[in-house]
C-alpha cells in the first residue's frame, strides 16, 4: 500500500471523515484520522487548530474542513495513513483521545436540547 499527497485546500476546502478517531500527541496538538469522503482513502489530518465539538467540525492547520461524520471507528486505510505519517513525522507517542472527544460531543449536544427545551 502507498500512501500519496493529498489535493490541494483550494482543490478540496472541505472533507468528510467517516471511521474517524482523533489523536493527541505529547505537544497537545490533535490529529483526525479516518476514512476521507470522496476521496475514498485513509486520511491524517494536519494539527487541529479550530474544533466544534457540538458539530464535529474542526479546520485543521492547512485550513481544511474536516466533518466528522458518525460515530467514532476504525478503518484500516486511515491507521495504515496514521502509522506511515508517525514514522515520516518522527512521533513515537500519542494519545488516543477519540472516546473523550466523543463523550465531549454527546453532553455538547445533550446541554443544546436542555438549553432548546428552557427556552420553549
Amino acid at each position: 500500500m502507498s500512501v500519496w499527497k493529498v489535493n490541494a485546500v483550494a482543490d478540496e476546502p472541505e472533507t468528510r471523515l467517516l471511521s474517524w478517531r482523533v489523536m493527541e500527541l505529547p505537544d497537545g496538538s490533535r490529529h483526525l484520522v479516518g476514512y476521507a469522503v470522496p476521496a475514498r482513502e485513509g486520511r491524517t489530518s494536519s494539527a487541529v487548530e479550530e474544533f466544534d465539538i457540538g458539530r464535529l467540525r474542526a479546520v485543521t492547520g492547512s485550513g481544511r474542513v474536516y466533518k466528522l461524520v458518525g460515530p467514532p471507528g476504525h478503518d484500516s486505510d486511515a491507521v495504515y495513513v496514521w502509522d506511515r505519517w508517525r514514522r515520516i513525522n518522527e512521533v513515537a507517542e500519542f494519545t488516543d483521545v477519540t472516546k473523550r472527544v466523543w463523550t465531549e460531543h454527546l453532553a455538547a449536544i445533550a446541554e443544546r436540547a436542555r438549553s432548546r427545551g428552557a427556552h420553549s
